[in-house]
């Protein structure tokens, strides 16, 4: 665009542009830039799927969540327990491994048409290293946070 606006410039102090047209080309160039269509999102979030903690003592998190909001136990291992929000909308209760402390662990979000390998292409072109898992995939955004995408309708696993 800077190159188009010099040649405007040019052609006004040449005298082949009168200030009125010089006016109306800018506010003309002005205008198309504000409206110009953003770029298509690599990904369409309809949905925040689930959340899951760590925490120290899994069996006491999960009845603390139960009772105080509420949530009715979807499915539970061991190590983790799955309590539903909604159909499409779970939060998970995981306990803590490998030396690491209580925190939310990662969150997960429900693409619109979400496909496994082209989310993995598109997160590649832009630099981030995606860990594939049966229907979903989880990677670390720019503040290291971990990010779970799968379809919206997703309904959690359990190790």
């Amino acid at each position: 665009m800077q190159p188009l606006i010099e040649k405007m410039l040019t052609d006004f102090e040449s005298g082949k542009l009168s200030r009125r047209q010089l006016a109306s080309a800018l506010t003309a160039l002005v205008v198309t830039g504000a409206q110009a269509t953003p770029p298509a999102p690599d990904f369409r979030a309809v949905s925040l799927n689930h959340v899951t903690l760590r925490v120290a003592d899994v069996q006491r998190s999960t009845s603390f969540y139960r009772e105080v909001f509420g949530m009715p136990l979807k499915t539970e291992s061991p190590t983790l327990k799955l309590l539903s929000l909604n159909r499409n909308c779970f939060f998970g209760v995981e306990g803590i491994t490998g030396g690491k402390s209580p925190a939310v662990d990662h969150f997960s979000l429900g693409i619109q048409d979400f496909k496994l390998n082209e989310a993995v292409a598109k997160l590649k072109n832009r630099g981030f290293q995606a860990v594939v898992s049966k229907e979903s995939l989880k990677f670390e955004d720019a503040d290291g946070i971990t990010v779970q995408l799968n379809a919206p309708d997703y309904p959690g696993y359990l190790p």
